[in-house]
């Protein structure tokens, strides 16, 4: 595949953990899948994952187009996908599918549903979770060419799909927005693209600086820093994948760290998997080391306040007054140590002006931890987009 490429959209694969509501799986079956791509062009290519599963899945058809309306597509739009120009396509246990390019016309910010045709029996072990976008699934059958296909079902979830790639100028390059649920968008409006790194590309059109950037969405809902016990690989083992894994990345935006504090002590992790200041500045290092030895830029966020999180719930001892002492401590090292290029401060953005250490009520979802529609595009408007220059060019960070 010749060009210059750039990932325009993206979703992290996930294992499937027990405490998700998920589908067994798909037989004779059409998912229509949409995502709002971030920089637009002419020729594009879809990336499928497998990474997770011990079965292999058949796709008999697959289709790319722009999409319209309550999961339909626009006339005339459709175009369908080949891999090594075959039409059918296996994805192995364990391994990624790229699809030949295609040409087609969809401009920045522009919504593109791929449909996947399930020949066989596919069984759903890698996933995206929390996609905060309806998925479309047909009755039995192949509708990949349908503008509007007969619906057996819905879901706010991704399957196999983990990027839309687009073929552009030699100049251009990506923003990783690596993080956990709070870079997935949890808690914003489902269909309305309302997450942060959704309003940050919105910032970047708006300027008239998409035209030469992407902006990837790689968080992962639950995700820590170091473990990988669920809610996917931890940010330490996936880092290959989702950002030195992918073409032409020039900053990575990396919001991570308060799963980390939250977790041990809770249904989800003992208190042996607590983790101390220490923890978490050794990891933010490795993984700001790894990404300067490729001249990728690093803009670190401030760790977001969750003070009453999941109050009245199982949940509720996510937080307490030592892990408020930790997340405090981490931010402050962001805030006078990291070696990352630049430091956001979504905590001090987002801290209720009564209480510091809790969000504050119109930025809250509901939840204690993670931000409504409005809070979301309080973390976006926090970006100077300056940042998002041509590559660093800043020495390898020494390992401590």
């Amino acid at each position: 595949m010749t060009g210059h490429w750039i990932g325009t959209w993206a979703a992290s694969p996930m294992n499937v953990w027990p405490g998700d509501a998920v589908l067994y799986g798909f037989h004779n079956q059409t998912v229509r899948q949409v995502v709002r791509i971030s920089k637009g062009g002419t020729r594009f290519c879809v990336r499928l994952s497998n990474e997770h599963g011990s079965d292999p899945i058949d796709i008999g058809a697959a289709s790319i187009a722009r999409a319209a309306d309550g999961g339909s597509i626009e006339g005339g739009s459709l175009r369908r996908l080949t891999f090594g120009g075959s039409r059918a396509a296996r994805i192995l246990p364990g391994a990624p599918l790229l699809s030949d390019p295609v040409e087609l016309a969809a401009g920045d910010l522009c919504d593109v549903a791929v449909s996947l045709y399930f020949s066989g029996f596919a069984p759903i072990q890698t996933y995206h979770y929390e996609a905060q976008q309806t998925a479309y699934i047909s009755d039995y059958g192949e509708f990949v060419h349908a503008e509007r296909m007969p619906l057996q079902q819905t879901s706010t979830s991704r399957y196999f799909l983990t990027a839309v790639l687009v073929e552009c100028e030699a100049d251009s390059r990506s923003i990783v927005c690596f993080g956990d649920s709070i870079t997935d968008g949890f808690g914003s409006t489902v269909d309305a693209n309302a997450r942060w790194p959704d309003r940050l590309a919105e910032r970047l059109s708006a300027a008239g600086l998409l035209g030469r950037l992407g902006v990837l969405n790689h968080g992962i809902g639950g995700n820590r820093v170091t473990a990988s016990r669920a809610r996917g690989a931890s940010a330490l083992a996936r880092f290959d994948r989702d950002v030195l894994g992918l073409p032409n990345v020039g900053q990575m935006v990396l919001l991570e760290g308060i799963n980390d504090i939250g977790w041990p002590g809770t249904m989800l992790a003992g208190p042996a998997e607590a983790v101390s200041l220490e923890d978490l500045v050794g990891s933010y290092r490795q993984l700001i080391a790894r990404a300067h030895m490729r001249r990728i830029k690093v803009i670190q966020g401030t760790l977001t306040p969750c003070a009453g999180a999941f109050a009245g719930e199982a949940l509720r001892t996510f937080h307490s007054p030592e892990k408020e002492r930790v997340r405090r401590s981490v931010n402050d090292w962001i805030r006078a140590s990291s070696p990352a290029d630049a430091v956001i401060d979504f905590d001090r953005a987002l801290a209720d002006p009564k209480d510091s250490s809790r969000i504050r009520p119109e930025f809250d979802c509901g939840d204690g931890l993670h931000p409504s529609d409005a809070g979301y595009k309080a973390m976006a408007d926090l970006f100077d987009l300056d940042l998002f220059g041509p590559p660093t060019t800043q020495a390898i960070e020494a390992l401590p």
